[in-house]
């Protein structure tokens, strides 16, 4: 079971006060005190909600009858290859409130190596690097792509998070890059870091990397209900884009 001294430790780690934790563990901001202060006895269903709000922020609780020890997890790969559950954690990273506290969010293109053959649509990948302040997160093992009118509603939801909650945050690479998946992350992020990041202020600036903003995904906001409506929205605000 997880201590009072580790959850401090793990607070402390991605900077976060206890009303974020809180918050992200839903229980009440007295409960975590309490919990903190070694005040009355939590229930196991408490300390298991407070360790999963810690370990999505990537920092993992061990300890046996020998040691105890909190790790920070600094890079991170998520390996949900189902684009719906996978677009679903990149929300949970983009959210306010997320406490991976996000500081950068890039924006890429690869090409997927299993797609040789097929359309160019087809065999690209998009990917995101999110930077949080103690963290970063990358997504690039997903089959995110918009090469049919599920896939774009998937993409066009993450991009609608990314504008609504981090505008002034987001950057793309102006060049589909080879297949990143293929590198080991310690050295995947670092290459990503590298590379010109360019700014961010429309999503047709890096969705004419690959594709056609004007000509094709653009179209998909007149749907009923797609989120690109949104996306269009959003990006065509006064001042921006």
């Amino acid at each position: 079971m997880i201590t009072a001294a580790q959850i401090r430790a793990g607070r402390a780690l991605i900077n976060a006060k206890q009303s974020e934790l809180a918050k992200a563990a839903g229980i009440s901001l007295a409960t975590l005190n309490n919990i903190e202060r070694g005040v009355g006895d939590p229930r196991s269903s408490t300390l298991e909600a407070i360790e999963r709000a810690l370990g999505e922020a990537g920092v993992r609780l061990e300890n046996d009858r020998v040691t105890e020890s909190v790790i920070l997890r600094r890079l991170t790969r998520p390996d949900a290859f189902d684009t719906f559950f996978a677009s679903e954690r990149v929300l949970e990273v983009l959210r306010p409130g997320s406490l991976t506290k996000v500081a950068k969010v890039l924006f890429f293109a690869r090409w997927n190596r299993d797609g040789a053959g097929g359309e160019e649509t087809d065999r690209v990948r998009v990917c995101l690097l999110i930077e949080g302040e103690a963290r970063a997160v990358l997504f690039d093992q997903v089959g995110f792509s918009v090469a049919a009118t599920s896939r774009v509603a998937e993409v066009a939801g993450m991009m609608v998070a990314a504008f609504a909650f981090h505008r002034d945050k987001l950057f793309y690479l102006d060049q589909v890059l080879e297949d990143t998946t293929v590198a080991a992350l310690e050295e995947a992020v670092p290459r990503l870091r590298s590379l010109p990041w360019q700014k961010l202020d429309h999503p047709a600036a890096f969705f004419d990397v690959f594709d056609d903003w004007e000509g094709r995904l653009k179209a998909f906001a007149e749907r009923p209900g797609h989120p690109m409506a949104e996306l269009v929205r959003l990006a065509e605000l006064p001042g921006t884009g």
